[in-house]
C-alpha cells in the first residue's frame, strides 16, 4: 500500500467510490437492454454477474466507501458535454454505457493500486472483459441488417392505418406473427411522434431479431437506430442514404424501369421494391403493373425482389412464382385481425 496522509487517502476513496457507481450504473444499462430489449437471458446474467463484482472487489478495498462520499460537493456533477444530453437509439445507448464502464474500469485499476499492489490487476481483468462483453453484444445487436432469406414477409406499419396508440402492439403482433422484415411508414406525423413509433417498434422488434427500416427518411432511420430504410423516386439518392447509415444498413430502392440509370442506383441498395403489383387502396396513385414486370426484373436484377401493392392471400403464390422474393403487405396484414392475417401469409410463405 502507497503511503497516502489522511486527505490523500479520502481523495482516492471519493474516487473509488464514484467510479464504481459509474461502472455499475453503466452495466445496468446495458444488463437491463439485454435482458428486457432483447429477451438475451445469458447475456444480461454476465453482465449482473461482473456488475456485482465490481461492487464487491471494491467494498474489499474500502470498508465504507459511503463515508467518504460527498455528492453535493463533488465540482464536476454540474459539468455536462452535449453529446451527454442526447440518445437516438438502444444502440448508441448501450455504446455510451460501456464506454463510461471501461473508462470507470480504468480509472479503478489505477487508484486501486495506491490501496493494494495486486487490486489494480483485477480491474484490468474486468475491463478487457468488457470489451470482449462490448464486441459480443454489438454482434448481435447489428446482426439484424440483413436481409431475410427467400420467401419472406415484409410487413409495413403505415400509420394512415394504425393510430398512434396501436403502434407498440401492431408491431409486437407482427413480429410474433412471423414478419420477416418491418417498414415504418408515416406520412403526416410529427417528428416526436415518429420518433415514439420506432423507439417501440424497435423494442418489439428486436425482441425477434426483426430489422426494422424507415420508409424515405435517411436522416430519421438513422436518429431512431433503425436497422435501414426504403427509398422512392423522389427521396434521396442511395449514395447519399449510404453515406447517412453506413456501410451495414439495408437500403431497398422502389424501381420503375430497368433502365441503366436505375441498374447503377442498384449496386448501394440491398433490394428493390417494384408495384403496385396489382391495384392498391394505399398506392392508389401508380398504375399496376402485373406479376409480369416482377417477372421481367427477375431476369435482370440479381438482388432481392420485394413486390408491393394489392397482395392478398389469394394472389400472392403467383406474385411469388413470377420471382419475388419478398411480398410487401400493408392492408391484408393489417386491417381485421392481424395475427390470423400474418398465420396466412406465413403458410403460404412456408409452403415454399
Amino acid at each position: 500500500m502507497a503511503q497516502l496522509d489522511r486527505e490523500e487517502k479520502k481523495s482516492v476513496f471519493r474516487i473509488l467510490d464514484a467510479n464504481s457507481n459509474r461502472c455499475a450504473e453503466g452495466l445496468r444499462v446495458v444488463e437491463e437492454i439485454a435482458r428486457l430489449g432483447m429477451n438475451d437471458e445469458a447475456f444480461s446474467g454476465e453482465i449482473k454477474s461482473l456488475r456485482h463484482a465490481v461492487r464487491y472487489n471494491v467494498g474489499a478495498l474500502m470498508d465504507d466507501s459511503i463515508k467518504c462520499r460527498d455528492s453535493e460537493g463533488d465540482v464536476g456533477r454540474t459539468i455536462l458535454s452535449e453529446t451527454e444530453m442526447t440518445r437516438s437509439s438502444f444502440g448508441n445507448v448501450a455504446r455510451a454505457s460501456f464506454l463510461r464502464v471501461e473508462e470507470g474500469l480504468r480509472v479503478l485499476e489505477e487508484f486501486s493500486k495506491l490501496i493494494h499492489a495486486e487490486a489494480g490487476m483485477k480491474f484490468k481483468s474486468f475491463r478487457f472483459r468488457v470489451y470482449t462483453l462490448e464486441k459480443i453484444f454489438f454482434a448481435d445487436w447489428t446482426q439484424t441488417s440483413v436481409m431475410p432469406a427467400s420467401p419472406f414477409l415484409y410487413a409495413i406499419i403505415d400509420r394512415s392505418i394504425v393510430s398512434f396508440s396501436r403502434v407498440k402492439e401492431v408491431a409486437g403482433i407482427l413480429c410474433a406473427g412471423g414478419a420477416d422484415i418491418i417498414q415504418y411508414r408515416a406520412k403526416n406525423v410529427s417528428e416526436a411522434e415518429k420518433m415514439a413509433d420506432l423507439s417501440a417498434i424497435l423494442l418489439e422488434a428486436s425482441k425477434k431479431r426483426v430489422p426494422v427500416v424507415v420508409n424515405d427518411d435517411p436522416f430519421l432511420a438513422a436518429q431512431s437506430g433503425a436497422h435501414g430504410v426504403h427509398l422512392g423516386t423522389s427521396d434521396p439518392d442511395p449514395s447519399s442514404a449510404r453515406e447517412i447509415l453506413g456501410p451495414g444498413a439495408i437500403i431497398g430502392l422502389t424501381i420503375h424501369t430497368l433502365d441503366e440509370k436505375e441498374k447503377k442506383a442498384m449496386e448501394l441498395v440491398n433490394y428493390v421494391g417494384i408495384g403496385a403489383i396489382f391495384p392498391s387502396n394505399t398506392k392508389s396513385d401508380e398504375p399496376a403493373v402485373g406479376p409480369e414486370f416482377v417477372l421481367a426484373a427477375r431476369e435482370k436484377i440479381k438482388l432481392p425482389i420485394v413486390a408491393i401493392g394489392g397482395i392478398t392471400p389469394k394472389n400472392a403464390v403467383s406474385v411469388f412464382e413470377h420471382g419475388a422474393d419478398g411480398i410487401a403487405v400493408i392492408s391484408s396484414l393489417l386491417e381485421g385481425d392481424i395475427a390470423r392475417n400474418c398465420f396466412t401469409f406465413r403458410q403460404i410463405i412456408d409452403k415454399r
